[in-house]
């Protein structure tokens, strides 16, 4: 091979490193500005508007969860084991709550 054909492949090989930086550095910044900020629409966060969501989910063995759920203004306490699921305790709240 002739000194032509080192810098073709040289070249090429510069050219391929260029490339894969800029897509590390292209996820880098949509990573950094996708958490911090979300001024830019492409970016912003979409909203969930739903009635029912989990406040908070423990592990008591490894059967057994309790979980305290939320849907509208109601809290329920509930046991949730492998063979039945028991309501233990519910409670209105408020909407600031």
């Amino acid at each position: 091979m002739d000194f032509e054909s080192y810098m073709l492949f040289l070249q090429a090989f510069l050219s391929l490193a260029f490339v894969v930086g800029l897509m590390f550095l292209v996820a880098w910044l949509v990573r950094f500005w996708g958490g911090r900020s979300t001024k830019i629409s492409l970016f912003k966060k979409v909203v969930n508007h739903s009635r029912l969501s989990v406040v908070e989910a423990k592990r008591l063995d490894a059967r057994n969860t309790l979980a305290l759920v939320r849907c509208d203004d109601d809290e329920y306490l509930l046991l949730l084991g492998a063979s039945q699921n028991e309501v233990l305790n519910t409670r209105k709240v408020k909407k600031n709550d």
